[in-house]
């Protein structure tokens, strides 16, 4: 057990390094200035605060907004289910009924005889 923790205590040590790189290459992109880098590794409180700003209550709002001009009531998606339903249903048995008739009048023309 005790050679376990030290490797454990590394492998945290590594990750808390690239959480650190990760926070900095964010920061540059989104044109926040990058935090002072020092020998010790960040507190977890510290990385909380650098992710938070007042950009992720605009980029939930957008995300809002871009999410509300795809919102469309439950009963309209209905009315246009069973709309396209009765259009289809319509339009096949129209089909059915035409071809009927061309059958009709071919086996007529010919007096029963086909062809």
């Amino acid at each position: 057990m005790s050679d376990r923790l030290p490797k454990l205590l590394q492998q945290r040590a590594l990750i808390q390094e690239h959480l650190a790189r990760l926070d900095r290459e964010i920061a540059e992109a989104s044109g926040i200035p990058p935090l002072p880098t020092t020998g010790l590794p960040p507190s977890p409180d510290a990385l909380r605060q650098t992710t938070r700003s007042t950009t992720t209550s605009d980029r939930s709002n957008e995300a809002e907004n871009i999410l509300g001009q795809y919102n469309v009531d439950a009963n309209v998606v209905k009315t246009d289910a069973r709309r396209g339903c009765l259009t289809i249903f319509f339009a096949g048995f129209g089909l059915f009924i035409l071809v009927v008739a061309i059958g009709y009048y071919l086996y007529g023309r010919h007096l029963g005889r086909w062809w």
